[in-house]
């Protein structure tokens, strides 16, 4: 232990023979003492001792309160160490404005950067979910058995049966969505409604603040309509009456009573969080192949989602043998509640998290090429130090404590910056972040404290044992010229390190600039430019199928005369707004009935004939939908490219026949039109099929207007149009074609304005931590290089010689940072769209602008470089 310098004087290591001898001493005093008093000397010494009394006890006493002391003493020493090492370090950064100021600022993009991202990964991944259990509720959902992924909705048939034959599960709920519209509450408003079985409490632990849960009786065929209100609802609408309950409620002219009110806070998945619960009546007329219903389901303790997979794929086979016209190729997908909520983000967060990551190891690198020349300036005085007696591990104690005070103020101004940037990323973001929105939490602060330790070492580590590397004799005698050496070699690799994550960045942001450019470029397939719409839902009381058309009609006359509408049509449902109808055929004309998952699909839209105009929907051949195509009328179709392949393939369907829901004649093919990307435009969809609303009476349609102007200020008047038809009917979900467009894009978009921000970020600090390199490799190399000039070399040469180092060092780092971007490609795969993870264009793309930079980066120096005067430095030597 010795032979380890100061270990025995840190420790303060007490020796417990030196306390013996002291009470020994005090023992043998007293001792001679009694002997001077007359005592005989052994009895003087048993009296010393029996009057001194427990040993030991005095013994441990002593050593306790000496090493309490000795202690204490430590602390004091290391604090005020401590205070020290702080209170230099500020001066220190003070005396280098300039250097503090870029190394605050580099540090604040970087751990900002980081600390933005990972606020978005806690608020919506990391946060637990807001449901008891959350952990045991799955999501179960119908798919194609050849495709992967989850699984969609369901029929209410399909359910019964997965309730009675399964093994997995506690609780089962199902549920459906519509619009209602609320009357007797003030103005006639539209809100959303979510019909709910009595198992839907059981599986999210429901109970009603007020009142009681939906029960089985009340979804028996008959029962009485009951509605359960969400705690904003109640608050909002009835003022937070306590007596509520028992109260009725008027919905689509219908009487609903209310039976409870939701617990404050409480917000279900997806579809479930809406300010109505009302209760599921099954419509049999629906049957089995009406797959529109969702189904959440609570495991049983100690089953698994694998073992629940195993258990639902067995029971769809079971359902397929038995009823094949409907389940034929279709399988039951089980989904952790997680995945359902967080969709198709997880992912995309973690590789941004990723990305700022890179830009925080550049930004550590660039710091430390900063304290390395800073610490190669300060040579002479850390020598000195060290000649004065301070140890390696004090000096680099004192050095590292400077690197926690930028770290920490570049941590705390990191902080803020992400606390600004929380605003426009839940605005970019995708929809998730309106439920989960990033947040600064505690959770956020531990990562940017570890964030803040972790980029200590990593940028004042490094320069630190540089310093405290070096000879001693050699830098007081050689005036730091050795330690820059040195230095230079360590700067040039920390800048090919910028320079290869950089490159990474930069060529993850190409990717997603190009995959972006290519989803811009595909055709929607209808017009967007001033295009308004909102949904017009008749109620069943009040309008029957003849009422319905008569209602639609006239509504699309007035539009029509409305000054500023260029076109008016009608729609079951507008494409890019997210709802879907889809229908499978399996009757053809002439064709032997085709079962389940072989029959073709395709999404319904029933319209009025002036749809395809306002909409601007090519015909590709034959004719579209006509105000002649009447109920009494045979009834007609029209088709989109996408499902005559799929239904007709290498056949004309224009004349051919197809049994559609709702009619039981077939529909004769009239037309076909240009396919609608109505699912996203980086996204497939199964093709259209349009029937017209004369043909096909539908009350829940939606309105499309051209305007020449401004569409979105054109909703007032839709609206005052609307309810001078029907004063009790109000429009709802009023958007524009290009925001409903511009939604599904959002999570791209994200992914873009994040990672080209971060790229942008990383070269403007790649190309600084370069020029810091080749412009103090200048400041080295004077004397060199005024030797050169005075042999003869040209100042051309010269520049071209300092020129080529820097494009060394960044043709090295395109290479490294290329393997880099190749290695990561695969991880970019779910945000590109027609594109090569590992596009050679665009690597090679990245490096010729690297390579560019660099030459940038290295000019000034250059220019320094051939300014230099020879007579000047061989006179100073």
């Amino acid at each position: 232990m010795s032979r380890i310098p100061g270990l025995k004087r840190f420790f303060r290591l007490e020796r417990p023979s030196d306390i013996d001898q002291e009470i020994q001493f005090h023992i043998e005093t007293r001792v001679d003492d009694l002997v001077r008093r007359g005592m005989d000397p052994d009895q003087a010494r048993r009296e010393a001792y029996r009057a001194f009394g427990d040993l030991k006890r005095y013994h441990d006493e002593t050593l306790t309160i000496d090493r309490e002391f000795a202690r204490e003493v430590r602390m004091k020493e290391f604090f005020a160490s401590v205070w020290s090492d702080l209170g230099y370090a500020l001066r220190g950064l003070r005396r280098s404005p300039v250097f503090t100021v870029v190394a605050i600022l580099t540090l604040t993009l970087g751990i900002g950067a980081t600390v933005a991202v990972f606020s978005a990964v806690s608020g919506v991944i990391l946060r637990p979910l807001p449901f008891v259990q959350a952990d045991r509720i799955v999501h179960l959902g119908e798919r194609d058995l050849a495709q992967g992924g989850r699984g969609g909705t369901t029929s209410a048939e399909n359910t019964y049966d997965w309730q009675r034959m399964n093994r997995s599960f506690q609780a089962m709920s199902l549920y459906s969505t519509f619009s209602m519209t609320l009357t007797g509450a003030g103005t006639p408003t539209r809100i959303d409604v979510t019909n709910v079985t009595p198992g839907t409490f059981d599986v999210f632990h429901v109970t009603p603040l007020l009142g009681r849960p939906i029960a089985p009786t009340d979804t028996m065929q008959g029962a009485g309509n009951v509605a359960l209100l969400s705690y904003d609802f109640w608050r909002a609408k009835l003022g937070a009456d306590p007596n509520v309950v028992g109260k009725p409620l008027q919905l689509n002219f219908n009487k609903f009573e209310i039976i409870g009110v939701l617990p404050e806070g409480f917000h279900g998945p997806g579809d479930l969080d809406r300010p109505l619960w009302t209760n599921f009546v099954n419509d049999t007329s629906d049957g089995r192949a009406g797959r529109s219903k969702n189904v959440y389901a609570l495991l049983k303790p100690g089953v698994t989602v694998q073992q629940a997979q195993l258990d639902m794929t067995r029971i769809a086979k079971q359902l397929e043998a038995t009823y094949p016209r409907y389940n034929k190729n279709m399988t039951v997908a089980v989904s952790p509640l997680a995945d359902v909520v967080f969709g198709d983000v997880e992912r995309p967060l973690y590789l941004l998290l990723g990305a700022s990551a890179l830009v925080l190891l550049i930004a550590c690198a660039n710091i430390s090429n900063l304290l390395v020349a800073r610490g190669i300036a300060r040579g002479r005085e850390v020598a000195m130090r060290a000649a004065l007696g301070a140890g390696r591990g004090r000096i680099t104690r004192q050095l590292l404590t400077e690197s926690f005070v930028l770290s920490a103020v570049g941590s705390a101004c990191g902080i803020a910056l992400a606390y600004a940037a929380l605003h426009t990323m839940t605005a970019l973001g995708p929809s998730v972040f309106a439920m989960r929105p990033p947040e600064i939490d505690v959770r956020v602060l531990v990562f940017t404290l570890v964030l803040s330790v972790a980029s200590t070492v990593l940028f004042g580590l490094i320069p630190a044992m540089r310093m405290t590397r070096t000879a001693l004799y050699e830098t007081l005698r050689e005036s730091g010229r050795i330690v820059g050496q040195g230095g230079r070699r360590t700067r040039g690799v920390l800048a090919l390190a910028q320079l290869a994550l950089a490159v990474v960045l930069l060529a993850s942001s190409a990717l997603v600039i190009k995959s972006f450019a290519r989803v811009l470029r595909v055709e929607p397939g209808v017009r967007t430019e001033n295009m308004l719409y909102a949904d017009v839902w008749l109620p069943r009381l009040r309008y029957d199928s003849a009422k319905s058309v008569a209602f639609y009609t006239e509504l699309e006359r007035r539009l029509a005369a409305t000054p500023g509408v260029l076109h008016v049509g009608f729609t079951s449902q507008v494409p890019f707004s997210g709802y879907l109808d889809r229908v499978g055929v399996s009757k053809f004309g002439g064709r032997p009935e085709v079962q389940g998952n072989d029959a073709p699909e395709g999404d319904r839209y029933v319209v009025t004939p002036a749809y395809f105009k306002t909409m601007a929907i090519q015909l590709v051949r034959g004719r579209v939908l006509s105000p002649e195509d009447r109920y009494e009328n045979g009834p007609v179709a029209v088709i989109d490219e996408e499902f005559a392949r799929r239904a007709f393939p290498g056949q004309d369907p224009i004349g051919q026949t197809m049994k559609l829901p709702i009619r039981s004649e077939f529909a004769t093919i009239v037309g076909v039109v240009r396919h609608v990307k109505t699912y996203g435009l980086d996204a497939s969809s199964p093709g259209q099929i349009y029937t017209t609303n004369a043909q096909y009476p539908w009350r829940w349609l939606s309105v499309v207007v051209h305007t020449s102007g401004d569409a979105a200020l054109f909703a007032p008047t839709l609206a005052r149009v609307v309810q001078s038809v029907d004063p009790d009917e109000p429009i709802s979900n009023v958007s524009t074609m290009e925001v409903a467009l511009d939604n599904l894009l959002k999570a791209r978009r994200f992914a873009l304005t994040l990672l080209g921000a971060f790229a942008g970020v990383a070269i403007v600090l790649a190309a600084i931590g370069l020029y810091g390199v080749i412009a103090y490799g200048v400041t080295q190399r004077r004397r060199e290089l005024g030797v050169r000039v005075a042999l003869g070399a040209q100042s051309t040469e010269i520049a071209r010689m300092v020129v080529a180092e820097g494009v060394r060092i960044a043709i090295l780092g395109a290479i490294l940072g290329g393997i880099g971007a190749i290695a990561t490609g695969r991880l970019m795969a779910s945000l590109l769209f027609e594109v090569n993870p590992r596009d050679p264009v665009v690597l090679a793309g990245v490096s010729v602008g690297l390579v560019a930079v660099a030459l940038i980066a290295s000019l000034i120096p250059a220019r320094k470089a051939m300014r230099i005067d020879a007579t000047e430095i061989l006179r100073g030597d």
